[in-house]
């Protein structure tokens, strides 16, 4: 893996990782937004309260160094594993979604008392959200 690491085009992950966090803007927000809210219990108000005690923006700058951090693992694995193209990046992708993040998560949402619903939210975001940036890391391969 070390090998690999150096010769990552940091630009591309870079890219990558604003695409995935836009992505979650879209599912969190437009697709899924009051399913979540409600799932989670947040209220609007709640929402209001945060925004006047001096914003979102710490929840947005951690939100996307995690998400950068996380396509700087895909792409290290797929530059280490290979994927010639866009399938097989989105293939690559999903798999490392559903048998990484989303098996933890599901783990943690079971001693957590998660809803099915607000698991398969979750989970469902990180599959995409994988698999969509697998296929993009894929094609710049």
């Amino acid at each position: 893996m070390r090998d690999v690491i150096p010769h990552l085009n940091y630009v591309h992950v870079l890219v990558v990782a604003v695409v995935g966090f836009m992505l979650g803007w879209l599912w969190y927000s437009v697709l899924f937004g009051k399913a979540w809210m409600a799932e989670m219990k947040i209220t609007e108000e709640m929402v209001q309260e945060e925004r006047a005690k001096g914003g979102m923006a710490g929840y947005f700058i951690k939100g996307f160094v995690y998400t950068l951090l996380g396509t700087f693992g895909l792409a290290a694995l797929i530059a280490a594993h290979g994927a010639p193209n866009w399938k097989h990046g989105a293939a690559f992708g999903a798999f490392i979604g559903l048998f990484g993040p989303v098996v933890r998560m599901l783990n943690m949402g079971v001693w957590e008392k998660k809803s099915i619903k607000l698991q398969l939210i979750n989970g469902a975001h990180e599959v995409v959200l994988y698999a969509l940036q697998g296929a993009i890391l894929g094609a710049w391969h």
